[in-house]
């Protein structure tokens, strides 16, 4: 049984075909395969304006990844902490570098999701993309959850980190020269990530490296698809249906923890 994902005999470059994406869109952000990537994007940058626009913590405070809410049977939240960013925030009370920090939070996080999510969206499918970035989000704030249960955060880094961990699996399993020098590349990134994080206190280390392991882990159990829609494409599409609807749920405790806390 052939793979969808055929190396070119020249230069070991891996070629994804059309069959294997999700075909054009009129959208800008979904075409060309990038529906997974462009989906969660768009949920980022249109949370972060929701929480500039509302002017108070609200939507974040009910999101973020915190321990002891966690146990209280907020379990969500270890999935929307991954699609929230601190809004930006105009007060006397705060620095007036905190907003251009906040700003870079989520642009920073929205580059790499891009950058590298369209890469592993082409080699892994829609699919497998959509899962292994909720598997790493969910694993990167339970460790980060267990390593500081007290110190609430947020962001999608766990989730990319994630992703330069596909492409680690991808070097891994793949015999194409291309993948073993992406591989490199990642291993590098995903070094000085950490090496920051060692750093600068306010960036969640265990996050990240959660979201690593469990990026790694899901890549490398998927695999790459195929062409014949057998049983094992069968359950890759059922685990990323899974994925979607427990994404949505959280989304929608997320929505409902917000407007119940909002005040009168």
């Amino acid at each position: 049984m052939a793979s969808r994902a055929d190396y070119c005999p020249a230069c070991g470059t891996p070629v994804q075909p059309v069959a294997s994406g999700v075909g054009t869109s009129r959208w800008p952000l979904i075409r060309n395969g990038h529906a997974a990537v462009g989906a969660i994007l768009i949920v980022n940058v249109t949370l972060f304006a929701v929480s500039t626009w509302m002017g108070h913590p609200t939507l974040t405070e009910q999101g973020e990844k915190l321990l002891p809410s966690i146990l209280g049977g907020e379990w969500y939240r270890l999935l929307t902490a991954g699609y929230l960013h601190q809004g930006l925030q105009f007060s006397r009370r705060l620095p007036a570098w905190m907003p251009l920090l906040q700003f870079l939070h989520i642009t920073l996080n929205m580059m790499g999701l891009w950058n590298i999510g369209t890469l592993v969206e082409e080699i892994y499918g829609t699919r497998r993309m959509f899962a292994l970035y909720t598997g790493a989000t969910l694993v990167g704030f339970l460790l980060s959850a267990m390593w500081v249960p007290a110190i609430p955060s947020l962001g999608a880094s766990a989730g990319v980190f994630g992703l330069l961990g596909a492409l680690i699996a991808y070097g891994v399993v793949s015999k194409a020269p291309e993948a073993r020098r992406l591989q490199t590349v990642c291993l590098l990134n995903a070094g000085i990530g950490f090496l920051m994080g060692g750093f600068f206190p306010m960036i969640d280390n265990g996050a990240h490296l959660g979201g690593f392991l469990g990026g790694f882990a899901v890549a490398w159990a998927a695999g790459l698809p195929r062409w014949v829609d057998d049983s094992r494409e069968k359950l890759w599409s059922l685990i990323s249906l899974t994925s979607l609807l427990v994404t949505l749920w959280a989304l929608g405790q997320l929505f409902y923890a917000t407007v119940r806390h909002l005040p009168v």
